[in-house]
């Protein structure tokens, strides 16, 4: 999709298919990433957010939560990036919504995630790891990432889970359509060129936001193509070491079993 200032002025007010009243687009740029499971979403995220200024970026990404007596896995946990962790599901019942095998914990989810999508000035970019499932759940959760979308001040970079059976969840279709934001597709052979295509665009939109101009889908020209459109369809895989930081080795779901991504010990208070 190529992005133009006629697109940029559609769907105005429009309902959209989640039920959630679309919002008018901004100029500020959205920049979320979508695939399959294991193909080093989480890990572009965290890599790509590191390289930024702390005091301007909030958010929060999702990990595996573990039995620590017995390595099993009993859930879900949000962490911000301030250090703050809560449960977003458990296997046990009472928590609230099932999804699946868990059980979504809305109340923690909620008190910890919500804070976080509130415009800021100081804060120039939003991250959202990840916009799936459990997290659709919480409809307050829903409204306030469709209104800090449309913010004209702030950027919001996040992941998407891939379709399942040929098809998006509702919520996520429409923040595909929204004009404002950019998606990439990840994959094994471009997630190296994505590394570096994503971090030219995040440091571009968080300097642009530091002098008060939070930059646009149309002013940005990604270092390596010069074009905003191959944003969306990355093909020439990059050789890069991106994926090698120390402190993000915990987080690499790139190329691993299912059961091994993401893993942390939680507190015993979550539990």
């Amino acid at each position: 999709m190529v992005v133009t200032e006629a697109v940029l002025q559609g769907v105005q007010g429009e309902l959209d298919a989640s039920g959630v009243e679309q919002v008018p687009p901004s100029s500020a740029i959205n920049v979320f990433v979508t695939g399959q499971p294991g193909v080093g979403k989480t890990s572009l995220v965290l890599n790509a957010v590191k390289k930024l200024p702390k005091d301007a970026v909030a958010g929060f990404y999702t990990l595996d939560a573990l039995n620590p007596k017995s390595g099993e896995k009993i859930g879900l946990d949000v962490e911000t990036f301030a250090g703050e962790r809560a449960p977003l599901s458990r296997l046990r019942r009472g928590c609230g919504p099932k999804v699946g095998k868990y059980y979504f914990a809305s109340e923690a989810f909620e008190k910890t995630v919500l804070p976080l999508l509130t415009p800021s000035k100081a804060i120039k970019l939003h991250v959202v790891d990840e916009v799936g499932r459990m997290e659709l759940q919480s409809d307050q959760f829903k409204k306030s990432l469709m209104a800090l979308l449309a913010s004209p001040q702030v950027a919001v970079f996040g992941s998407l889970p891939a379709c399942r059976f040929g098809h998006d969840l509702p919520f996520v279709e429409a923040i595909k359509r929204r004009p404002d934001t950019a998606i990439l597709t990840l994959t094994k052979s471009n997630r190296d060129a994505a590394a570096l295509q994503v971090e030219d665009l995040l440091k571009n939109i968080v300097g642009s936001a530091a002098s008060g101009v939070v930059a646009s889908i149309l002013d940005f020209q990604p270092a390596s193509t010069g074009s905003s459109d191959s944003f969306r369809n990355f093909s020439n895989p990059i050789p890069s070491d991106i994926f090698s930081s120390p402190d993000i080795q915990r987080h690499l779901d790139v190329e691993e079993p299912a059961e091994k991504r993401r893993k942390m010990m939680p507190d015993q208070s979550l539990l």
